[in-house]
């Protein structure tokens, strides 16, 4: 018998053809009667991810780690990650997909949101339980966005992202306890330490090096820690910091690029250009037209 073979796509391949801000949601029942995704064909993912399995039975695949489905399941996914689903039976609760610039432009930033900046479900915590109390506060909040999701009421965007930004922060207090509950490796120790750092001088210190200084160990050692435990490189986190903040100071003030690039660290504005479009696949003009599209598309909504 011949073995089907299915190529993934490229996630960076249609980084240019997104809008800039994303976001959708919908019951599991819902999907299943519409075909829509979470299907058995691996799938690269191009924004977060958040499933709530209130029933259901099956298997979820991360990459390349197999979990079972079960009641009060959550799972958080991130963009690039490869996921297969197979639930052979019915099963009840919600699908969340966003993109990152979705949650920074219409909600209001808090530090609490680091799950998203430093993507700590990378932490081998892919998947938590919601207890009694966390599953009446979710089904709140999901009842909530789906509701503003499928009627177009005045500043839908905001309330929706107000919303996300709500769940984003219960999870994140689910996941820092069960970090707290496990034990604590040195190699945990030294990934928090390190983003710690990265929250506060990413505007200064551009390089892994910089912070394998002020952690005492090799530049090689961090990156491989690293990446070990979140599935990306430090160089990345520093990056990603970095574009982030860029994006926040052209969404929430008049600054020009070259001003951007300067509160940045970057004296050369040209340099931070080449740097902004290498690390989020467009150029920073493309992405400051994608607003005022965004924008104009919501005062319609």
């Amino acid at each position: 018998m011949n073995a089907t073979t299915y190529v993934l796509p490229d996630a960076s391949l249609h980084v240019k053809a997104e809008r800039n801000s994303y976001f959708e949601i919908h019951t599991l029942e819902e999907m299943k009667r519409k075909g829509l995704c979470l299907n058995e064909q691996p799938e690269r993912l191009q924004h977060f991810e958040i499933i709530w399995f209130k029933t259901g039975k099956g298997q979820i695949t991360i990459d390349t780690v197999q979990h079972s489905v079960g009641h009060n399941m959550i799972y958080c996914l991130t963009p690039g990650q490869v996921r297969i689903c197979r639930l052979p039976g019915a099963a009840e609760g919600y699908y969340i997909s966003f993109s990152q610039d979705f949650i920074y432009r219409w909600a209001t930033y808090t530090i609490n949101s680091a799950w998203l900046d430093t993507n700590i479900y990378g932490m081998s915590i892919p998947a938590i339980k919601a207890d009694d109390e966390m599953k009446d506060e979710m089904e709140d909040l999901m009842e909530k966005m789906e509701k503003e999701y499928t009627h177009h009421y005045l500043l839908r965007s905001e309330i929706l992202a107000g919303l996300l930004n709500i769940l984003v922060i219960y999870i994140t207090r689910k996941l820092q306890l069960r970090v707290y509950e496990q034990a604590q490796s040195k190699e945990i120790e030294l990934v928090q330490k390190f983003i710690a750092l990265v929250k506060v001088h990413f505007r200064t210190m551009k390089f892994v090096a910089d912070y394998a200084g002020e952690l005492f160990v090799t530049a090689n050692h961090l990156n491989r820690i690293v990446k070990k435990i979140t599935g990306t490189p430090a160089s990345s986190h520093i990056q990603q910091h970095i574009i982030m903040e860029a994006k926040r100071q052209a969404l929430h003030s008049n600054v020009s690029m070259k001003e951007i690039a300067y509160l940045l660290g970057f004296e050369d504005h040209s340099h931070f250009s080449k740097y902004f479009k290498n690390n989020s696949g467009m150029n920073f003009s493309s992405f400051k037209k994608g607003l005022i599209t965004d924008l104009v598309a919501a005062a319609h909504d």
